[in-house]
């Protein structure tokens, strides 16, 4: 869509915060939006896409998203 924020619906406050950790660890910037900010089962990480990103920046995301594993 045309706009910027891009929102993964995650649901889940700990799977949340471990998704974000493990973007981060791999050098991707992405915010965790958890209660009180949102209603508990509404849990989301947000991305900010820019015209600045490239093709394989997304595929860098993507990639890192599949590999996610939550012990």
């Amino acid at each position: 869509g045309g706009h910027p924020v891009v929102p993964l619906l995650v649901r889940d406050t700990a799977r949340t915060v471990a998704l974000v950790g493990h973007l981060r660890a791999q050098g991707i910037l992405a915010t965790a939006i958890t209660y009180p900010v949102v209603p508990r089962g509404e849990e989301e990480i947000r991305f900010q896409v820019s015209a600045d990103h490239t093709p394989a920046d997304l595929d860098t995301v993507l990639d890192a998203l599949r590999s996610f594993r939550q012990g």
